[in-house]
């Protein structure tokens, strides 16, 4: 049986609003950001799945050279892809598109169903939406429970989607979490209903990649030691991908990814470098 000890450590070091007072503030300000963003450049939505939360907003590049496919993060229960349309103002600008996915969330499907979404979502992007120029050069990135997604794009055979085995030029978690069993103890796990065993089913470390491409993991220097932990012991056990731990400093859990939106920012070079080969 787990401790009050042992729950209460899970919950400082997991429940980044517990290091972040602040956290509200910049949240919140996401949708105003992004509601101008589509102002400025309305997105193509696509479809991938029955569910109503399986589209994409796709914002096109004038002349693409490439495309970043963004994954919110919410702990798999919450946020929007409407709330990070301003991913989009960091790369537009310099030749790529951006594809900001949503999926279902907990409690509503269960961590299972929204890993197949979030395969589903890549397969019909790479193979339908996106034109030759942008599907030359794909890199996927993702904050917190959208890192741990995108580290999944590693561990997926994308033969079984009928697409090339190795159809991107990068992968950037944020802040992600890989390891999934001491979210067991936490108040998150109240809607993501995780048990030993699917914990340890859907956990990516120690299990293979599948998938090869340059992989960089992200987190906040203000960060929780977990959640440095946590990309570290990944970057090693992916060692033949990993080929970069990258501490930002001065920032937390949320406005880590504030470079994502701001062209020459540490974070938005990390993926154009990817992006360039």
């Amino acid at each position: 049986m787990t401790s009050a000890d042992d729950a209460d450590w899970a919950e400082r070091e997991y429940n980044p609003r517990l290091l972040v007072p602040d956290a509200p503030r910049i949240y919140e300000a996401w949708p105003e950001r992004a509601a101008e963003t589509r102002r400025r450049h309305p997105p193509t939505e696509i479809r991938y799945g029955e569910h109503p939360r399986e589209l994409i907003d796709l914002f096109r590049a004038a002349k693409p050279r490439g495309t970043v496919l963004f994954i919110h993060g919410g702990y798999w229960r919450a946020f929007s892809k409407e709330v990070f349309s301003w991913v989009a103002d960091g790369f537009l600008g310099q030749g790529l598109s951006v594809a900001i996915l949503n999926y279902p969330l907990c409690p509503d499907v269960t961590l299972d169903a929204i890993a197949g979404s979030t395969r589903r979502a890549f397969a019909r992007l790479w193979r339908e939406a996106l034109s030759e120029a942008e599907r030359a050069r794909v890199v996927v990135t993702g904050h917190s429970a959208g890192g741990y997604l995108s580290a999944l794009h590693l561990a997926t055979d994308w033969s079984e989607y009928d697409l090339p085995a190795n159809p991107l030029a990068g992968v950037v978690p944020i802040s992600g979490v890989f390891a999934l069993a001491p979210l067991i103890d936490t108040t998150m796990n109240d809607a993501v209903r995780l048990d030993p065993e699917s914990a340890d089913r859907l956990s990516l470390a120690g299990r293979p990649w599948r998938s090869r491409a340059p992989l960089t993991l992200v987190v906040g220097g203000d960060e929780s030691g977990e959640f440095h932990r946590q990309s570290r012991e990944l970057a090693s056990h992916w060692d033949e991908l990993a080929h970069e731990f990258v501490d930002i400093a001065g920032t937390n859990h949320f406005d880590v990814i504030d470079g994502l939106g701001q062209p020459g920012s540490q974070l938005n070079r990390i993926i154009t470098d990817m992006i360039d080969g």
